[in-house]
């Protein structure tokens, strides 16, 4: 994993086209390039401003060679910061998802002075609802947001 650049713009909007994604994540409408670039953009403000953001995933192949296999990190959500996981459809189900997000988890956790994270999965996603059952997260009250009802869950930072 590394930190997200302005060249994976090519990459990125793949990731956010490919069926499962769009299904899961952009409520079945796939994003135009203008819309995945404002997101890199702002993937890459969120580094520059909070010193958190997103991952890319890369998985190595047996030739030794690195394959681009999704995403993971965190991001500003109104006063709490939101974690989140995609993957293209052919590596979804392999727990890269949940291995991901671990040093996601203590990487925030070490950074930035919060009590929590939280993460709002849309009731229909049922991968991301077993993810986050799978890393002991609670579940809170359900929240609409953007017209759209989500679960909401949360993590607490562990003690020290």
């Amino acid at each position: 994993m590394r930190p997200i650049r302005a060249w994976d713009a090519d990459a990125l909007h793949r990731l956010q086209c490919d069926p499962l994604v769009v299904e899961s994540t952009m409520q079945g409408i796939p994003p135009t390039r203008e819309m995945s670039d404002a997101r890199l953009s702002l993937y890459l403000h969120e580094w520059e401003t909070y010193g958190i953001g997103i991952w890319m995933i890369y998985e190595r192949e047996e030739s030794g060679d690195l394959r681009f296999v999704g995403q993971s990190g965190v991001s500003r959500f109104g006063s709490d910061i939101q974690f989140g996981c995609a993957l293209f459809g052919s590596r979804s189900g392999q727990r890269i998802g949940p291995e991901s997000l671990k040093p996601v988890f203590e990487f925030a956790f070490a950074t930035q002075s919060v009590d929590r994270l939280v993460a709002v999965i849309r009731p229909t996603n049922t991968r991301s609802l077993r993810m986050t059952i799978a890393l002991g997260l609670s579940c809170l009250e359900p929240v609409v947001f953007n017209g759209t009802e989500y679960q909401f869950y949360e993590m607490r930072r562990p003690p020290q």
